[in-house]
């Protein structure tokens, strides 16, 4: 049987796209289990990223995902229940929480800045500055036509859910 690559046909964009994001999050988790976290969830990673070092309250986590409030809640209660965040008083609103990370999630966080990090330089090394400069305007470039830019450079995502 030939192959792709022996038949010289390209995969469509999508799919390189769904691919490269599938081996990131592979590489992820597998750093974050060689550091001795348990118990993480693509979704969290998401939930850690958009509450940030500050916290956020619930609506406007979900506004960030782009959930609703229910579906936010759900998530919170399980990373609280595995200790990756918590809920504390909001300064301003004595009806308001914010919810923010423990030192366990920021421990997943730093964990996962590095290990992207160690992606970029592998990729530096195989493909040459100039190729992953050129990679990183061109995902700069479809972010900005298709929406995503302002949360990729606040270091947010929203999660495939």
């Amino acid at each position: 049987m030939v192959s792709q690559r022996e038949r010289n046909v390209d995969p469509d964009l999508a799919i390189l796209l769904v691919g490269a994001s599938r081996a990131v999050a592979d590489a992820l988790q597998l750093a974050l289990e060689a550091a001795g976290i348990d118990g993480m969830r693509s979704a969290f990673g998401f939930v850690l990223r958009a509450v940030g070092d500050d916290g956020a309250t619930l609506t406007d986590l979900a506004q960030r995902l782009a959930v609703t409030k229910q579906a936010a809640i759900k998530v919170v209660d399980e990373m609280e229940r595995r200790g990756f965040v918590e809920r504390l008083p909001h300064p301003g609103d004595r009806r308001a929480k914010v919810i923010a990370p423990t030192e366990r999630g920021r421990h997943v966080r730093a964990t996962a800045l590095a290990a992207s990090r160690r992606m970029e330089r592998d990729l530096r090394r195989a493909a040459g500055d100039g190729d992953v400069d050129a990679l990183r305007r061109a995902l700069s470039a479809f972010l900005d036509q298709h929406g995503g830019l302002d949360e990729a450079v606040a270091g947010r995502a929203r999660p495939v859910w």
